[in-house]
Protein backbone atom coordinates (compact mmCIF):
# COMPACT_ATOMS: atom_id res chain seq x y z
CA UNK A 1 0.00 0.00 0.00
CA UNK A 2 1.30 3.48 -0.86
CA UNK A 3 1.31 5.98 1.84
CA UNK A 4 2.01 9.56 2.27
CA UNK A 5 5.17 10.75 4.93
CA UNK A 6 3.20 13.53 6.47
CA UNK A 7 5.84 14.13 9.54
CA UNK A 8 9.13 12.79 10.41
CA UNK A 9 9.51 13.82 14.37
CA UNK A 10 12.92 12.89 16.53
CA UNK A 11 11.65 10.92 19.53
CA UNK A 12 12.13 12.37 22.52
CA UNK A 13 14.99 11.04 25.14
CA UNK A 14 14.70 12.58 28.61
CA UNK A 15 17.16 15.38 29.45
CA UNK A 16 20.44 13.34 28.73
CA UNK A 17 21.76 12.25 25.45
CA UNK A 18 21.03 8.59 24.18
CA UNK A 19 24.17 5.89 24.69
CA UNK A 20 26.42 6.18 21.83
CA UNK A 21 25.74 2.54 21.06
CA UNK A 22 21.63 3.06 21.09
CA UNK A 23 20.46 3.59 17.26
CA UNK A 24 18.28 6.92 16.82
CA UNK A 25 14.79 6.38 16.12
CA UNK A 26 12.40 9.15 14.85
CA UNK A 27 8.28 8.70 14.52
CA UNK A 28 7.27 8.46 11.26
CA UNK A 29 3.57 9.58 10.71
CA UNK A 30 2.44 8.79 7.51
CA UNK A 31 -1.01 9.13 5.61
CA UNK A 32 -2.96 6.03 4.10
CA UNK A 33 -5.11 6.93 0.63
CA UNK A 34 -8.17 6.35 2.64
CA UNK A 35 -7.08 9.58 5.08
CA UNK A 36 -6.20 7.38 8.04
CA UNK A 37 -2.72 8.22 9.77
CA UNK A 38 -0.47 5.55 11.63
CA UNK A 39 2.91 6.22 13.89
CA UNK A 40 5.55 4.01 13.23
CA UNK A 41 9.14 4.17 14.99
CA UNK A 42 11.72 3.98 12.43
CA UNK A 43 15.88 3.95 12.43
CA UNK A 44 17.15 7.64 11.53
CA UNK A 45 20.01 6.11 9.52
CA UNK A 46 17.71 4.00 7.74
CA UNK A 47 15.57 7.28 6.04
CA UNK A 48 18.58 8.88 5.16
CA UNK A 49 19.71 6.34 3.67
CA UNK A 50 16.58 5.51 1.32
CA UNK A 51 16.23 9.45 1.02
CA UNK A 52 12.69 9.52 2.75
CA UNK A 53 11.74 12.91 3.74
CA UNK A 54 8.44 14.44 4.22
CA UNK A 55 5.99 15.08 1.61
CA UNK A 56 7.77 11.67 -0.24
CA UNK A 57 5.12 8.75 -0.75
CA UNK A 58 6.08 5.58 0.27
CA UNK A 59 5.49 1.63 -0.27
CA UNK A 60 4.79 -0.67 2.47
CA UNK A 61 4.95 -4.45 1.87
CA UNK A 62 3.42 -6.80 4.64
CA UNK A 63 4.51 -10.12 5.03
CA UNK A 64 3.08 -13.05 6.65
CA UNK A 65 5.57 -14.24 9.56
Amino acid sequence: MTYLVKRIDEQMYGCEEPAPDLEIMVDVTLQAPNGAELVLPYPDAALTAADINEGDKIVIMLKKA
